[in-house]
């Protein structure tokens, strides 16, 4: 089924906006770029693309029909183009341009007629209704769904399918359980990840020797939220987990993303050049010395550690040793000045021979006999 394309545009070349380029073109993955700008150039020159259709996409762009439809639905929800519907048919596209306030279809709108029936500009002269692009969207994560095996069973005879589940075997050491397939089937359709962000996402995890399907899940849910589409922005998500915050959250006990203030506290570590195992044990004194994860507490310990240029663990060792054995000291001093401060101890005893003590008990004697 064939389907006009409108675009806010004008025909002509094939001109693709600034911030397009800028901010929406990089960070989408290969196959989304190349439907992108067939899109622009269908909708600016009609005449070059002939019968338009998912059917027609897959073909001339060598992917599959569900790559087309998933390609679409990923440019409309970056804002850069509507899908019309006609229940579950695409029968139309229409094309946004970030770059100014732009003309938004109505129900009532027009169209320049282009001599392909298939295939029509939106006339933004005449109808159009000012509106501006949103900056952000925010992304709904769709709940999953258990999949028929019809339905398995259907998109297992894809191509990219296929390549996909072999990688994620590899990636197991094991056989796709039923439980996997369900969740690739989840990314696939729900999440419309790409099969390489599928297969990175499962090296991910096999890199992690996490490998069950509830752990995956967790990190595509959480790209998704964070409209991680590309192999690209999983790996700097991967990165920035990976890299100087890991360690932190595994000493402290923290199964979560750090929020921005808490990164900055940890960025503000860097001026002091500690390796990760010094600042593994700053953290893990914190939690034994406050049993709480504060990390001002543990910004204070490595600031304590700079102050007496400590650059290895043994260097710690050195001055907790001089600190318990100072603390030691002070402690004996206080005993012993709080001993010199007793009355009775200041009281100075006579020193008794064993004469004297003879001397003692005869007088003794004699006192008991009466004797003088």
């Amino acid at each position: 089924m064939g389907f006009m394309i409108t675009t806010d545009g004008t025909p002509g070349n094939t001109q693709v906006p600034n911030e397009i380029l800028l901010h929406y073109i990089l960070r989408a993955n290969g196959e989304n770029v190349k439907i992108y700008l067939y899109l622009l150039m269908a909708s600016q020159n009609p005449g070059l693309t002939g019968q338009v259709s998912v059917e027609t996409l897959a073909d001339r762009l060598d992917l599959t029909e569900r790559d087309i439809v998933r390609s679409l639905h990923y440019w409309e929800r970056e804002g850069l183009l509507t899908l019309l519907m006609d229940g579950d048919h695409i029968v139309g596209i229409s094309l946004h341009n970030p770059d100014m306030v732009q003309a938004a279809p109505d129900p009532t709108h027009t169209f320049i007629e282009t001599g392909a029936p298939h295939l029509r500009v939106l006339n933004t002269e005449r109808d159009a209704v000012e509106y501006e692009m949103p900056k952000e969207q925010t992304v709904n994560v769709p709940e999953r769904i258990e999949y028929t095996p019809m339905q398995i069973e259907a998109l297992s005879k894809d191509v990219e399918m296929q390549r996909t589940l072999s990688h994620i075997e590899q990636a197991l050491g094991a056989p796709v359980t039923p439980a996997h397939m369900q969740l690739v089937m989840y990314l696939i359709c729900d999440l419309s990840f790409s099969g390489d962000l599928i297969c990175y996402l499962y090296d991910l995890a096999s890199e992690r020797k996490k490998t069950n399907t509830r752990y995956i899940e967790s990190i595509a849910i959480n790209w998704a939220t964070k409209g991680i589409q590309t192999v690209v922005d999983a790996r700097a998500e991967a990165a920035d987990f990976a890299g100087k915050y890991r360690p932190v959250a595994h000493a402290l006990g923290i199964h979560r993303d750090f929020a921005p203030a808490e990164k900055e506290i940890i960025d503000s570590w860097d001026a002091y050049d500690f390796s990760d195992e010094i600042i593994t044990e700053a953290c893990k004194k914190t939690v034994i010395q406050s049993g709480d994860t504060n990390l001002n507490y543990v910004s204070k310990i490595l600031a304590g550690w700079h102050d007496k240029n400590v650059h290895t663990l043994d260097d710690i060792a050195r001055i907790e040793e001089a600190y318990h054995k100072s603390r030691k000291t002070r402690s004996s001093a206080a005993q012993k000045k709080r001993l010199n401060n007793n009355a009775f101890q200041n009281f100075k005893g006579r020193d008794y021979t064993d004469e004297d003590y003879e001397d003692m008990e005869l007088q003794f004697l004699q006192k008991r006999k009466g004797t003088p």
